[in-house]
């Protein structure tokens, strides 16, 4: 505890009165454009440069930090440069702290599904990332008087800035060739960093956090100012404040602290990662800087020599790691939702996500979700049985990791995420790696349909019926004399039609629909459809799944749910709402939508994926779905492989529920392959699913456009004639009325005709 002589310790008087008259035009921190060019890291090494390098950065460093000290004469004394400081200032957005200061009391935030049953309670030892404690329970520590001795010593007598700070910023550059031992910035400038999320370098960005540290000092009272830092301080391993440093460093509360840790604690936010308490050489690095804590704090009298010396001679006792029982861990649907809410919360109110995070976390907020508890309970069962994901467990024995799964199931009818798994098993703690939204995988042959197929039926460039040729090609334009792109059973069929090319999957074909429809049009249809890869540029591996980065299941499954919903994309959403603790709306999410496709569209392409699991890649894993009646529901799908069977996807929908489904493993040792018995895992986990959560719904097919047709039509594309009947040339498909490519009675096939009859010989006449 703290001694009772230290009631009115040096931190602040009591009775003193915070001086809060707006700081005069010559104590601006326009030289806090200083600390902008004096930190950093040099890029050249120091042994691989010049004397006459050396020389020219020195006096060119002097320069820079001359030309500033200009600027700031004439900010201050107006005229030169004015203008572009009342430019900068009044670009400057407010802060946004309401939530933050107007309570002492830190509330249970709750989070619901669908049906109104509460799933987490955000509050407490299940989230110790974050947990916000007033100051008045840390008043009987140190960790004010080690916070402002190491970051601040004239915390409580500037308004927001310290010019004498900078100045020694100033005159230490110019003592050490243009490297400033020590920044200029305050605990208040820190503050509003931390509020903002903010840390752009620049001259605007400088002047601003300088205006907004001030505006923030006659906002709030210093105590309030302290509270934030201490509470948004970052503490390293994804620990915001103190509290949450407290608890998982030492196992206690910030308000037990003695003065050894409240220094070790202080000294961490100048760099989480280098005095990272969890690693040994961050831990050293850490007990180094708590001794510079400790002789700054006795320095400054806020310690007694007595203290100081028995801080250092404090061992520190460092917590254990624990195990954390099931109920404190959320789901990784719940993750995904709070880290929703979290980011748009900072996005509205312009701060930070971290300071969005707190807030959510310890202000009572009520989040409404999307989560059907029905759905979301076949999903947990699904991932928890073994016979999905190891067909012979037998075999994986030596493997060095075990296989992995993430699956998304969306609502067609709102595009709102209804239940996720990010992972084979019980999970095993709190942010780790959801593979339903984190897992960056190349698709396979799962992307056609959404960047092949349906463009270039919906730019009228191919029906189901038409006739493509599969056949050794040479469509890599970086390697001419290759056979690319080979199919996975490396043969080839020869002619078939569009619809027998995607239910069985041809390479070859793919990718000549691609170049029909072209590379660029193909990723913008693919973007409409929320999978953004045009940074990339594009080539022809592309149609076939290759991409440099990645796709998650929960962006395919946002795609294909575009062909489910009839052609409108509907940005997958995780809540509705959010209420605070009086039920004020903080917000109500209303996601982005367009359309991108025709109902004709997603009607033909939704019937031609029915084959993939009637009689294409499918079959036999999956089954056309049908109810506890035993009632037909429509049912489409598309299955990926990539490259040495690596990865594996499915990616289906009903009029229900769309799904996509990635199986493999992380790789996070070596890359593993998927054993032949196990390759239709992702088919079989999706089926399992998909069947369940449909029992109790009624039969359904998809809706037909009025102006989609059936014709029986010849091979060729023209009408058939009774001679295209003989030859068995004809096929039965869908056609949009209208269409340049639907052939009409006047448009008779002119390839097969009536045989000619053959002229009898002439009798010869001899002589």
């Amino acid at each position: 505890m703290r001694p009772a002589s230290r009631d009115s310790h040096n931190v602040r008087q009591p009775g003193a009165v915070r001086n809060t008259n707006p700081v005069a035009p010559e104590n601006s921190a326009l030289a806090d454009e200083l600390r902008r060019i004096l930190k950093g890291k040099p890029t050249v090494s120091g042994f691989n440069r010049s004397l006459k390098h050396e020389v020219i950065s020195f006096f060119a460093a002097v320069f820079k930090i001359a030309l500033v000290a200009v600027l700031c004469v004439g900010f201050a004394f107006g005229g030169f440069g004015a203008g572009m400081l009342l430019g900068y200032v009044s670009m400057t957005r407010p802060l946004s702290i309401s939530d933050i200061t107007q309570t002492d009391e830190v509330q249970t935030s709750f989070v619901y599904d669908s049906e109104g049953n509460v799933i987490a309670r955000l509050t407490g030892s299940a989230n110790v990332d974050r947990i916000y404690i007033p100051i008045s329970e840390v008043r009987n520590t140190y960790l004010e008087e080690a916070v402002i001795s190491i970051e601040d010593e004239r915390f409580y007598e500037h308004s927001g800035i310290d010019i004498r700070r900078i100045g020694s910023a100033v005159l230490s550059a110019l003592a050490n060739g243009g490297s400033a031992t020590h920044g200029g910035s305050t605990i208040t400038q820190q503050t509003v960093k931390l509020i903002s999320g903010n840390d752009e370098h620049s001259t605007s960005r400088k002047i601003q956090e300088w205006f907004s540290a001030m505006s923030l000092e006659q906002e709030l009272s210093k105590d309030e100012i302290m509270e934030l830092y201490l509470n948004l301080a970052p503490m390293g391993n994804n620990y915001v404040g103190v509290q949450a440093a407290a608890q998982n460093y030492f196992g206690k509360n910030a308000s037990e602290l003695n003065l050894a840790e409240c220094a070790f604690l202080a000294g961490l936010p100048k760099s989480p990662s280098y005095y990272n308490p969890l690693r040994e050489s961050g831990r050293r690095n850490a007990l180094r800087r708590q001794r510079i804590v400790l002789s700054k704090m006795y320095e400054l009298g806020y310690i007694t020599e007595e203290e100081y010396q028995a801080a250092l001679n404090t061992e520190l006792l460092f917590r254990t790691e624990e195990a954390h029982s099931a109920a404190d861990i959320n789901s990784y649907f719940c993750e995904y939702a709070i880290s929703e809410v979290i980011n748009d919360v900072a996005e509205t109110r312009n701060i930070s996500v971290d300071l969005a995070a707190t807030i959510v976390y310890n202000r009572g907020y009520h989040i409404y979700t999307t989560l059907e508890p029905n759905v979301q309970s076949v999903l947990d069962e699904a991932f928890s049985t073994r016979d999905l994901f190891q067909q012979d467990p037998t075999l994986l024995v030596d493997y060095p990791e075990k296989p992995q799964a993430g699956m998304v199931i969306i609502n067609v009818q709102t595009g709102a995420i209804a239940g996720m798994q990010g992972g084979y098993g019980p999970k095993s703690g709190n942010m780790v790696l959801n593979r339903a939204t984190q897992a960056y995988r190349s698709t396979g042959s799962s992307i056609k349909p959404i960047i092949d197929y349906a463009p270039a039926i919906e730019l009228g460039l191919i029906v189901p019926s038409m006739i493509y040729v599969d056949e050794e090609s040479h469509l890599d334009p970086n390697n001419p004399d290759a056979a690319w792109p080979l199919n996975a059973d490396r043969s080839y069929a020869g002619p078939m039609t569009i619809r027998r090319a995607v239910a069985t999957s041809k390479n070859t074909i793919a990718v000549k629909v691609w170049y029909d429809v072209g590379g660029d049009t193909a990723l913008w249809f693919l973007m409409q459809e929320g999978i953004d890869m045009t940074a990339e540029g594009s080539y022809p591996a592309q149609a076939i799944g290759s991409f440099t980065t990645g796709i998650t299941p929960l962006q395919m499954c946002g795609a294909f749910n575009t062909l489910a919903s009839g052609g409108t994309y509907t940005e997958p959403y995780s809540y509705t709402q959010v209420l605070d603790s009086n039920d004020n709306v903080v917000l109500t999410n209303a996601p982005e939508r367009h359309r991108v496709y025709s109902a004709e569209t997603a009607f033909i392409m939704s019937d031609i994926l029915e084959d993939v699991i009637t009689n294409g890649t499918a079959t036999g894993t999956v089954s056309i779905i049908t109810n506890s009646s035993g009632e037909y529901i429509a049912t489409s799908g598309k299955t990926g492989t990539t490259d040495a069977n690596l990865d594996k996807w499915f990616c289906g929908y009903t009029p229900y529920y769309c799904g996509a489904v990635w199986y493999g493993y992380d790789n996070r040792l070596r890359q593993t392959l998927i054993p032949q018995i196990d390759k239709p895992n992702a088919n079989r986990i999706w089926y399992y699913v998909m069947s369940r959560i449909h029992q109790d719904l009624p039969g359904a097919s998809w809706t037909r456009p009025d102006n989609v047709v059936e014709l029986e039509v010849c091979e060729s594309g023209y009408w058939p004639s009774e001679y295209c009947r003989e030859a068995h040339t004809t096929v039965t498909d869908y056609f949009v009325l209208g269409s340049y490519l639907t052939p009409t009675q006047d448009n008779v096939c002119p390839i097969h005709t009536a045989p000619e009859e053959e002229t009898p010989e002439q009798p010869g006449i001899t002589g």
